[in-house]
């Protein structure tokens, strides 16, 4: 693909996120920050190739981060979330949906009861725009049963119903 095609792509779908899930940059931001200084220092490095569009140099040293956030022993929630969020950026949807259910996974491991409901979310969200209704609808199931969770805050809840069921039922619709 010729670089202004390229360019012309990813601008068409950081568009499109933006004007169809205003909530997208905030998700983003929300996991931003890991507590090990040197693998947040990958994770600044990762987010300046991010904004370059050089998704494959950003997921390299956001899997080099999450390594390190899990050989201290925590979840890597940050680094997992941007490692989805690259593929998705870089047109490789279906890529970001199966990372996003790793990313799950790995959150309903360690308990990160949040983070699990808001990467579902993003899945079912990414298949129903990828015209996958089965996989869209198998998330959607898992999500609702999670949001009835006592233990999801309020917030999360009315956050996902708004931002993500909401589109998703959209999306099912049309």
């Amino acid at each position: 693909m010729r670089p202004i095609a390229q360019l012309s792509l990813a601008l068409a779908v950081a568009l499109a996120v933006s004007a169809t899930d205003s909530s997208a940059q905030d998700q983003y931001k929300k996991w931003g920050k890991v507590k090990n200084p040197e693998a947040q220092a990958l994770m600044d490095q990762g987010d300046g190739l991010f904004g370059e569009m050089d998704y494959v140099g950003a997921r390299g040293k956001y899997e080099a981060a999450a390594e390190m956030v899990r050989a201290d022993g925590n979840f890597p929630a940050a680094p997992l979330y941007r490692i989805a969020a690259s593929y998705y950026y870089e047109g490789k949807t279906m890529t970001a949906a199966g990372r996003f259910d790793d990313l799950a996974a790995e959150a309903a491991l360690y308990g990160d009861l949040v983070t699990q409901v808001w990467a579902l979310a993003d899945a079912a969200w990414i298949n129903g725009q990828a015209g996958d209704k089965l996989d869209m609808d198998a998330h959607v199931v898992k999500l609702q049963r999670l949001l009835m969770s006592p233990y999801l805050p309020a917030e999360t809840k009315n956050e996902i119903q708004a931002n993500r069921l909401g589109e998703v039922t959209t999306l099912e619709q049309g």
